[in-house]
């Protein structure tokens, strides 16, 4: 083999050999999925160096990659929500709502009927049962684990004579 085709040869494996290591350093070690809370779900994946890329999901989108993932190794499936305590989401749509969902999960709206929760409360004063004082915890207490003492008696008598 002459002298410049090994060279190039070379140079091409040492190309090959850099975008092998630099591809690694941006592939995913692992997949971990959880919750993001409120029926919201977190896809993570984390990095050979320890980075950390997420994705927060709705579950529309969640059903979706559901549905990627199976036909992506060949397979269809059918998804029927649960209807046991477990199903905390609205999943239970009207007739008219299901002609449009085409089988798919609605979008999350769990904070909708919640809204104006505590809106229209009297004001603490005014609701019986509602404790406003503070106990007086000047008294010996065996329990007590912080006493009232004055740290600078100079800024105490400066907020004093400003107020």
């Amino acid at each position: 083999m002459k002298k410049e085709t090994k060279k190039k040869l070379d140079e091409i494996e040492s190309r090959q050999f850099l975008d092998t290591v630099s591809s690694n350093l941006s592939r995913a070690r692992s997949v971990t999925v959880g919750t993001c809370f409120g029926g919201t779900t977190e896809l993570m994946m984390r990095g050979n160096d320890g980075s950390v890329l997420w994705s927060p999901m709705q579950p529309v989108e969640v059903i979706e990659l559901i549905h990627q993932l199976a036909a992506n190794v060949g397979c269809h499936i059918h998804i029927k929500p649960r209807e046991d305590f477990s199903s905390w989401r609205e999943w239970r749509v009207t007739k008219e709502e299901k002609q449009h969902l085409n089988g798919h999960a609605p979008f999350v709206n769990d904070m909708a009927p919640h809204m104006q929760v505590g809106a229209n409360l009297p004001l603490p004063e005014a609701q019986p049962g509602l404790k406003l004082s503070i106990p007086d915890r000047s008294e010996s207490n065996d329990q007590t684990v912080a006493i009232k003492k004055t740290i600078n008696k100079r800024s105490v008598k400066r907020a004093a004579k400003t107020a």
